[in-house]
């Protein structure tokens, strides 16, 4: 037996047998913050470790309520944490809860086993002492980014009004089918919120956060069925995925994250077999797979934190263009599960980018490869010869473009956001590009986001493939026009790129 635990608030005092201590121990240095500490401090912190289970459903904490009486890591199961009944994020094996306990305030958020979970308590005395080492300061700075990102989603999320009867059928969905099942309702959900005039960036944000629950979920079966991760990991969202800027056809963009002390080749064969299972359960979810292969089956996409940083660096040092073409999909990265803190790593690599004049000209050619279809009067030139005559691409001819253009603004600011929207306002304020130019850049996003999701939900609804070609003739006169000063800013903005680097428009 571990040491008792009071049934109550708090732990009696702890004791383990040596043998159950180096059990403990054995478990902590798998992750975060446990793996900085000095010599001795861990096996001394693990003799004063208790173990408790919680069936499913259990509130452990309650928001507002008792702050926590000793800080939680979580063993085995899940941990949902809910804002007014509101599932707002999950932990999994190897991530801490119960920071209340610091504050003496009362748990911002609910944190309710959704299963049946073990969680190794720490009492408060060690709990202090370990987050006030510099590892401990330093995972409360990533999660603090954390708290910041979660914060932005749930604004996003509580505006755009999100479905929760569709989380509610992701949660209890047992195998890939009934995950399929909630998916499918997406196209309705997103018509109606364009009905109701919601902020289509918002709309964005449903989906992306639809497609993390569908994720995380898909994790949880593939251990449920194959038992606890062989070491520390996180499901890593690259490209649109981790700037939650996602339509109705999205494709998946993904990798996995070890933690710096693993032996990859002796813990890949279950995080291989795990990467397959939940790229093929999103497939059957309608989330293709990446025509480039940007996915955790690739085994290139499964590093540790440390190689990723070596990786990152790689890319930016490399001299022909296609390093700085990749940055467009893995410069955007986000932890969507798991408790490997790779953020904090990569952000730096990004800080240091925009000290790169070679490889920021190299991203800005890049940025300069697709134009928007503007005429040499200023009006939306349409081709009317090819593949698809007398139609715009409003993704990769005006979307995707404006993304391109808000990533190198924010690696130049030194800004690690992910989101295309906060980087072009952190950018005006870093003054390297003009309010004005600020908004109309935000302005043509949101304009080309609504005409992508409305012409998406009109296909779909109508038992059709969507696609991102719209015919402008189709627009209303006051829309059409509106996307005409919405394509000349974004092309009023490359030029500005280029003559900074000295480049010629798509050259």
């Amino acid at each position: 037996m571990f040491g008792a635990i009071v049934a109550g608030r708090g732990l009696v005092s702890v004791s383990n047998e040596p043998s159950q201590a180096a059990e403990i121990a054995g478990f902590l240095i798998r992750f975060a913050p446990f793996q900085g500490l000095e010599d001795g401090r861990l096996e001394e912190l693990a003799e004063h470790v208790g173990l408790r289970t919680y069936p499913a459903g259990t509130e452990i904490l309650v928001q507002a309520g008792e702050p926590a009486s000793h800080l939680f890591l979580i063993r085995r199961g899940t941990v949902d944490l809910l804002d007014e009944g509101h599932v707002v994020d999950q932990l999994g094996q190897g991530e801490l809860f119960g920071l209340s306990l610091f504050s003496g305030l009362g748990p911002v958020l609910t944190a309710r086993a959704r299963d049946e979970t073990e969680c190794y308590l720490i009492d408060p005395d060690q709990a202090r002492i370990v987050m006030g080492s510099a590892s401990g300061l330093a995972f409360l700075a990533g999660q603090s980014a954390r708290w910041r990102e979660r914060a932005v989603v749930e604004q996003h999320t509580l505006r755009a009004g999100i479905d929760d009867g569709v989380l509610g059928m992701i949660a209890s969905a047992r195998d890939a089918s009934g995950l399929a099942e909630a998916a499918a309702k997406l196209p309705a959900m997103v018509a109606g919120l364009l009905e109701r005039g919601v902020d289509p960036v918002d709309v964005g944000h449903t989906v992306g956060t639809t497609i993390d629950h569908l994720s995380m979920r898909l994790i949880e079966l593939f251990v449920d069925e194959r038992g606890d991760p062989p070491g520390a990991f996180a499901w890593v969202a690259l490209g649109s995925a981790a700037r939650h800027e996602q339509a109705l056809t999205t494709d998946q963009d993904h990798a996995i994250a070890y933690g710096d002390g693993a032996d990859p080749e002796a813990i890949d064969p279950y995080f291989a077999d795990l990467a397959a299972s939940v790229t093929e359960g999103l497939e059957a979810c309608g989330i293709e797979r990446c025509r480039g292969n940007v996915m955790a089956v690739n085994p290139a996409l499964r590093r540790t934190r440390d190689e990723w940083r070596r990786r990152f660096g790689e890319y930016i040092a490399a001299t022909d263009l296609q390093g700085a073409r990749i940055t467009g999909i893995v410069f955007d990265y986000r932890r969507v599960t798991g408790a490997v803190d790779v953020e904090a790593t990569l952000d730096d690599v990004i800080r240091s980018a925009g000290r790169d004049q070679a490889f920021l000209r190299r991203l800005a050619r890049t940025v300069l490869e697709s134009t928007p279809p503007v005429g040499r009067r200023g009006n939306i030139a349409v081709k009317r010869r090819g593949e698809h005559p007398g139609r715009i691409d409003v993704k990769h001819e005006g979307i995707t473009i404006v993304t391109n253009l808000a990533r190198i603004y924010a690696i130049v600011s030194g800004v690690t956001e992910n989101r295309t929207i906060e980087r072009l306002r952190r950018a005006a304020t870093a003054g390297v590009i003009t309010d004005r130019s600020r908004d109309d850049l935000v302005e043509a996003f949101r304009l080309l986001w609504r005409i992508r999701l409305e012409r998406h939900a009109e296909l779909m609804q109508g038992g059709e493939r969507a696609d991102d070609l719209v015919d402008p003739e189709t627009l209303s006169p006051i829309t059409a026009r509106a996307l005409g000063g919405s394509l000349r800013a974004i092309a009023d903005a490359q030029g500005l790129l280029g003559a900074e680097f000295g480049i010629h428009r798509g050259r």
